[in-house]
């Protein structure tokens, strides 16, 4: 009996799952993750999901049968018979026979449609992008922890799962993040700056979230650069720094900013003679002037920029200064 190719199988159309008794020869192209479940007579089992290609085509397949899984290795070719077609995949267990055959030529553009099977591409987006994307999206997103809640434990098909959820922050747009399994374990903390992949967008109640999945990575990153905007509302020099309290434009709550004595002087020094002045001088100054405009950047603990707007007519603007905030 001939062999059929995988779009054969595809093309089958059948709506219950179809053994099948032939063989087919496919290559491994991507091993992915192993999901844990309980088995009809209650025993705690495994499925590795993989993706698999002939010249026809990829598709992918799945393994109940924990000792056949060291066989399962990308770019190996494999003869694959007793299967059974189901949902559109080739799922294998401990009926299954698999044996390694001469190597299998298959086309640059099948193995690259057999990776994103398991590997989906992951757009980058800004957290303000996000609003905009279709729900069920797969995401990439970068931004600055800046809640960190506990680990709790979620039922999942029967099985205790931990999940703990984290909101970033990036340039005034934030969202939480739900991180699954092994990656709510991880030690992060507020402040520090992750990059995270692979996120799919959901929606309840009107908000929208992110939860990590199988090929979600996270890595810590440098800090990134956040642009402050917003109306100095209140300040106050202690000791040699000074306080200032800012609403952020678009933002509930208040920011406070810790800025050095000297710094400030020279920042308000570029509009008007300031070095004849006291402390009490300047403080009483600035204070009959709230409320006022403030632009800052910041890359970490750094200033990179400063613009002080007092009036349409007067303003202050100071670059790359190092300001402790």
């Amino acid at each position: 009996m001939a062999q059929k190719s995988l779009s054969e199988l595809k093309g089958a159309n059948s709506t219950r799952p179809t053994p099948y008794m032939e063989s087919i020869t496919v290559k491994v192209v991507k091993k992915g993750h192993v999901a844990k479940f309980t088995d009809a007579n209650g025993q705690q089992a495994e499925l590795l999901n993989f993706s698999i290609a002939d010249q026809s085509g990829p598709m992918l397949a799945t393994l109940t049968d924990k000792s056949k899984q060291p066989k399962i290795v990308e770019g190996k070719t494999l003869m694959i018979r007793n299967f059974i077609l189901k949902g559109g995949k080739i799922a294998m267990s401990s009926k299954t026979t698999i044996m390694g055959r001469p190597n299998l030529e298959i086309p640059h553009s099948i193995i690259e449609n057999a990776i994103q099977l398991i590997l989906p591409p992951s757009t980058e987006k800004k957290l303000a992008e996000v609003k905009y994307e279709p729900l069920r999206s797969i995401l990439s997103v970068k931004g600055q922890i800046i809640k960190n809640e506990a680990t709790r434990t979620v039922k999942v098909n029967g099985n205790d799962t931990p999940i703990r959820t984290i909101t970033l922050e990036e340039n005034n747009a934030k969202i939480d993040v739900t991180l699954w399994r092994e990656l709510s374990e991880e030690e992060y903390s507020i402040g520090e700056f992750l990059q995270i992949s692979h996120c799919l967008l959901n929606e309840w109640q009107g908000v929208r979230s992110l939860n990590s999945t199988r090929n979600t990575t996270i890595e810590k990153i440098q800090p990134l650069e956040v642009t402050i905007k917003g109306t100095v509302e209140a300040l106050s020099l202690t000791e040699s720094m000074w306080e200032v309290c800012v609403r952020e434009e678009d933002k509930e709550g208040y920011k406070d900013l810790v800025v050095e004595n000297d710094m400030l002087r020279s920042a308000i020094g570029r509009a008007e003679e300031v070095c004849l002045m006291t402390d009490e001088e300047i403080e009483n100054s600035l204070v009959n002037r709230i409320p006022f405009k403030i632009d800052a950047t910041m890359l970490g603990p750094r200033l990179l920029g400063l613009r002080l707007a007092f009036s349409a007519h007067e303003q202050v603007q100071v670059e790359n200064m190092e300001l402790n905030l």
